[in-house]
This record gives C-alpha cells, structure tokens and sequence, in this order.
C-alpha cells in the first residue's frame, strides 16, 4: 500500500505541519481495523532499520500464512488453550463442523480464503439451515482465532449471514403423553427425565444415580457450567424407583455402558416417527418450559430449573399454549370475585 510514500505498506499524516510515518502490519484488531505501527521520524537513523524489520516480519507472516492450508489452521485451532478451555459440549459441536471445513477446503491456504468460499459452504449445506448457520459460526470462531494468533490476516466470513432457521417446536402433546406412558422403559425414562428436569439431552444423558440425592437432581450443565438443584417431580420418582441400576448412569445401553447422546437421540426419533411425527429430543426443553410457565411458575422460576437466562426462558416459550394462558386468566378472575 502506497499512501503518501513511495515505501511498500507506509502512509504519511501531516499533522499541526508535521509528517508522521506508520506502516501497516498486515494485522487486524478483534474489531478488524489495520494495526498500524509508528516509525520513527522521517530523516531519522533508525528510520531505515525499523522499517526493513517491520517489512520482513509481515513478508515472514504472509508467507506462512500462504502455507497455512485450512486443515493445518484447524489443527492448530483444536490443540490451542483457546479451545480445550471451551465446554466440552461446544468442542464437540465445534468438532463436527471443523472437519466438515477442513474436507470442504482441504488443499486451500488459510490465508486465501474468501467470503465466497464460506459462502459456497453455506449454500451447500441449504436443506439443512440450522446446520449450515453452526458451520458459519465455528468457521467465525476459527479465523477469529487465527488472526488473533496472527496465523491469518483475513475474514472470510465478514459479511456472511446465517440462514433464517426455525427454532425446534415443542413435541405434540400426544406424542408427549404416548412417551411417558409407553410400555418401553428404554423411551419413557429418558423422556421423564429430559421433561421433568427440563435439561439438555447432553446432561440428561451424563445424570448418574449419585446425582440423585435428598430428593433432588443435581445437575453440572456441560454448556454453561451452572450447578442446579431440580427437586424431582413425583412421576419421575416413580419413574426411578422401577428402573434397575444397570449403570453409574441412569441411561445405560443394553450392555450396561452409559447411553451416548446419539443413540438417545436417534432411538426417540424413531420413537416418535412411528407416531407419526418428526421432532427432536431438544423439543422436550420447551415442552417443560411451556408447562412451568403454563403451571403459574415465573419466569425467575423457571429459569432456575432449566438453567436458561430469563431472555432465553421467554423465548422458548414463545409456543406456550395461549388457550390454557387464557384459561388460567379467567379461573383467576372468576376466583378473584366476591
């Protein structure tokens, strides 16, 4: 960049009559402006070994970064601090979509990237926006990381827009009520404990008979870290009592292992699919949302079951059954009558 100079990367500003000399590093701040260091004076001796050491440290920059292919940059990514300190959920989540990147992109450098790239990944992935918008955000959080660790300089994905996705609707509730009264234990226990702990199918699958205690759920959230305290519902109780300890855990597969978050996953779509519908376990987080609200719990209620913020509590109950809110309403009129 020349800007006032006939120096490769210097810009000139004149102020109050004098001429000052900053070269452009080649590296963004996290708000992605140009980091700019100061020469020394025009004229002064210094001046020319400074600005040799400045050019061939970005020249040294930019040629790694040409090297840099995109698998090697996720390499990198994943066994960085900034990473494993991530809940291992997101690592998870994260992991999924890094490997999906690093397939897409597996021969081009890091450093040449372009929006149209993340964008040619966003539209392949079109049938499936939810999905395509968590690959965007691990992408956002990839480069964000290499140009903070200076391995890259650029943005691919300045300017790329997540996809308008639906949120997970709450399950029906006949196939909520066939659930936790099915003859089969293996999907009426963990519809009972993802409904009546209003939990993440993550940490319903971690609970262990341990956490059970004093008539509470004890529950770590892999996601935030919160410590909660679930009193347990009367008709999870029962549920626990008839099941047999086969595992640490209380969702153990045939074999006694812990039951992973996949299994349980596709074992209640298949559930649900011969139904008659197409949900997904996370529906059930609104289901308990809704009924807490529904029930008469506030909204600081309900946030300290599931957890949520009371943004968060509110948006997921966007779905909430207005006629039991409007029921509810008018009982509390009738009642409020002399």
């Amino acid at each position: 960049m020349r800007k006032g100079s006939s120096l490769l990367y210097v810009k000139i500003v004149t102020a109050k009559g004098k001429r000052y000399a900053y070269f452009d590093t080649g590296v963004l701040n996290p708000s992605g402006r140009k980091i700019y260091k100061r020469l020394p004076p025009l004229g002064d001796p210094a001046f020319g070994a400074t600005y040799a050491a400045l050019l061939a440290g970005r020249t040294r920059r930019e040629n790694v970064a040409t090297e840099l292919t995109v698998p090697k940059l996720v390499d990198l990514f994943q066994r960085s601090p900034e990473f494993r300190q991530l809940a291992h959920s997101t690592q998870n989540t994260y992991g999924i979509y890094l490997r999906r990147i690093a397939d897409e992109l597996n021969t081009a450098p890091a450093q040449e990237v372009e929006r149209r790239d993340l964008l040619m990944l966003r539209d392949k992935m079109g049938d499936r926006p939810g999905a395509a918008n968590g690959m965007i955000r691990t992408a956002r959080a990839l480069f964000g990381w290499g140009r903070g660790r200076e391995h890259v300089t650029n943005d691919p994905c300045s300017g790329v827009e997540l996809f308008a996705s639906t949120d997970h609707a709450p399950w029906p509730e006949d196939l909520l009520s066939a659930a936790l009264a099915s003859a089969d234990a293996a999907v009426r226990l963990p519809v009972a404990l993802l409904y009546y702990t209003a939990q993440r199918i993550g940490d319903v699958c971690a609970l262990r008979w341990s956490d059970i205690r004093d008539g509470l759920v004890i529950v770590r959230q892999q996601k935030t870290g919160k410590e909660l305290e679930i009193r347990v519902h009367r008709d999870l109780a029962a549920e626990l009592e008839r099941t047999a300890r086969r595992s640490i855990t209380i969702l153990a597969d045939p074999r006694g292992r812990p039951l992973s978050v996949n299994a349980l996953r596709a074992r209640l779509q298949r559930f649900a699919e011969a139904q008659g519908h197409k949900v997904v376990p996370h529906g059930l987080r609104k289901n308990a949302v809704n009924a807490l609200l529904e029930a008469g719990c506030s909204v600081a209620e309900t946030s300290a079951v599931t957890g949520q913020s009371l943004q968060m509590v509110e948006h997921y109950a966007k779905r909430r059954s207005t006629r039991r809110l409007a029921d509810a309403a008018i009982l509390k009129l009738e009642g409020g009558k002399r």
